[in-house]
């Protein structure tokens, strides 16, 4: 079998298929994968080991042990062998008796492998994608035991492959429609690097009235077949992704402004107005539609879709179909300005309050912390919403300010729980990307904790992935500072935006908040509850706390403690409520 390079299998390319989709070649080096490989040495006492993939010409190396940062040609890899069978460990007692391997390319001094074993990654019925393999100076076998400690060790490897694919795909995939999210739509459209084209935001007006009147399952079947019918445009190379509930944006590459108002633009809407048929229904969903010319209208992707939202927010606000873009014709941000008298108004008579949600160490069930939310108590509309307001004062930049409101009110009422004899718990609060780029940002949260009397313990922050995302470099550099003043720092809505492992490694953070999305499903689909024991492990594996948001139901909570997520928040425990109700929920605590 080995007297000659293996040959391509026959299923190579459902094989490659199966290896892009992991989307792991020419990575980063990884901890959880560098510490496997290490045991692999260990167990079955080697001085090499490695974890490759076989690529259409190459085998690449993802980690190894004892070796060199070698990238060995298909053709002379052993673990090109391996794969051919990925039901069965590979072991040939000494490689000097084959003639086209080169032994000497994996060794340090001029010394030649002599020993060779492998474990196949088995990630679906056929062949491997890759193998993990041990290697000695020496020939020699392995015993029972190590064999099966690296098969064991292998299957493990596959396994945590899979988990993680389930991670992205989850996190890069509209789980309803199929479609891409923001994230994989926006690297999408890098990958591709187009020239020209249109950005078109599609909304669907009334399906939030349609599921109050239907049922969220007709909404849903309704947004499923809009996305079958956006697919029915998406002919050469368009690219389509879904946003939220009711929107979705698609790029048209290639396509000029003319013959996309000519010709695709109308064949478009009138599609999407056709009567939908969800079971014994016949419904008709208005739409709205946004479109803008890329490079013309914005020379990056971020600036294109800024204007193809400007001109939906146009469309809505005119109730017509379509509208393109139109530099002279106010957009959004001219309704975020034109609302900043009213923000600066709430700032100067104080409308604007913290109310407080608890976060439950689960191990204890002890109120562990509280984090912080923003309310504006307007005089004629009552209670408003964050995300009524939140948005326009980040485009006004008021959101430093009333942010330092925030953080003052937080310590303030963390100083009038610990008077009244509380056991005042660390309220987080919220940052903004506006704040952490604020040069006075870390003395504020300095002079913050000195209001306290130095009590460090008192305040935490937490940011979202889009914030850190956004600049990293200072990113960093602010949160390594906040957290040299003893305040700890935890990612919000994990999941929801970016989601990238690799840099969560690189960041000074301590907590990691997992998104209310994934911890709805946790007790109704089982990859959900995969991808949120991932989650836990690979932040406890760099030592981070974990905080499930959004926890509704006591099976969600069971599910979480089963898992060993550290703390939880979310309605099943309290809504977010005002400083003195949280003060007699910290006095019910203490009395139970």
């Amino acid at each position: 079998m080995l007297d000659q390079p293996a040959r391509k299998p026959p299923d190579e390319q459902e094989r490659m298929a199966e290896l892009k989709d992991f989307s792991i070649l020419d990575t980063a080096p990884d901890d959880d994968y560098e510490r496997l490989v290490q045991l692999a040495s260990v167990l079955c006492e080697t001085p090499m080991a490695a974890l490759t993939f076989i690529d259409h010409d190459r085998q690449w190396f993802k980690a190894r042990v004892g070796l060199p940062p070698v990238q060995i040609p298909r053709r002379q890899a052993l673990c090109a062998h391996t794969i051919l069978d990925s039901g069965r460990l590979l072991e040939v007692e000494d490689v000097a008796g084959i003639p086209w391997f080169d032994a000497s390319a994996y060794g340090h001094d001029g010394r030649a492998v002599r020993f060779y074993a492998a474990a196949p990654l088995k990630t679906r019925d056929g062949s491997a994608i890759g193998a993990l393999c041990v290697m000695d100076y020496a020939p020699r076998t392995l015993t029972p035991a190590q064999r099966e400690s690296l098969t064991k060790l292998g299957s493990a490897v596959a396994s945590q492959l899979k988990l993680r694919r389930q991670l992205r795909v989850a996190t890069q995939t509209d789980r309803l429609t199929g479609l891409p999210n923001w994230l994989h739509f926006e690297s999408q459209f890098d990958t591709s690097k187009p020239s020209r084209g249109i950005v078109a935001f599609v909304r669907l007006r009334t399906v939030n009235q349609i599921n109050s009147a239907h049922g969220f399952r007709v909404a849903d079947n309704l947004i499923q077949q809009t996305a079958d019918r956006l697919r029915a445009h998406a002919d050469g190379g368009t690219f389509i992704g879904r946003i939220k509930r009711g929107l979705f944006i698609m790029f048209f590459p290639d396509m000029g402004p003319k013959d996309f108002s000519l010709e695709v633009a109308p064949r478009l809407t009138t599609e999407l107005h056709t009567p939908y048929g969800v079971n014994d229904l016949m419904l008709v969903c208005p739409v709205n539609l946004g479109f803008a010319t890329y490079p013309d209208d914005g020379k990056s992707l971020d600036e294109v879709v800024n204007a193809a939202d400007a001109a939906l927010q146009m469309a809505i606000e005119r109730d017509e179909s379509v509208a393109f873009f139109d530099k002279s014709v106010d957009n959004q941000l001219s309704v975020h300005y034109r609302l900043e008298p009213q923000l600066r108004k709430a700032l100067r008579l104080d409308q604007f309050v913290n109310y407080y949600q608890p976060k439950i160490n689960l191990a204890t069930g002890e109120v562990s912390g509280v984090e912080a939310l923003v309310r504006w108590i307007h005089p004629e509309r009552g209670v408003i919403p964050p995300l009524d307001f939140v948005p326009a004062l980040e485009s006004t930049g008021l959101i430093r300010e009333v942010g330092s409101h925030v953080i003052k009110r937080a310590m303030v009422d963390w100083a009038a729980w610990r008077a009244a004899g509380l056991k005042a718990p660390r309220i987080a609060v919220n940052v903004a990307a506006g704040q952490l780029r604020s040069a006075g940002f870390v003395e504020e949260l300095r002079r913050a904790i000195e209001s306290v009397g130095a009590q460090s313990s008192a305040l935490g922050i937490e940011v979202t992935e889009s914030v850190l995302i956004s600049n990293i470099d200072t990113a960093i550099e602010a949160l390594t500072q906040v957290r040299e003043l003893g305040v700890p720092v935890a990612i919000d809505d994990f999941g929801t935006g970016y989601s990238s492992l690799a840099y969560i490694v690189t960041l000074p953070i301590d907590e990691l908040k997992i998104d209310r999305a994934f911890i709805k499903k946790i007790t109704a689909d089982p990859a959900y509850r995969g991808i949120v024991h991932t989650c836990i492990s690979l932040a406890h594996n760099l030592s981070l706390k974990v905080v499930a948001e959004g926890v509704e139901t006591l099976a969600q909570q069971a599910a979480l403690q089963e898992l060993g997520c550290d703390e939880a928040q979310g309605y099943y425990y309290s809504p977010p409520i005002p400083a003195d109700q949280m003060a007699a929920l910290l006095l019910n605590r203490r009395s139970q």
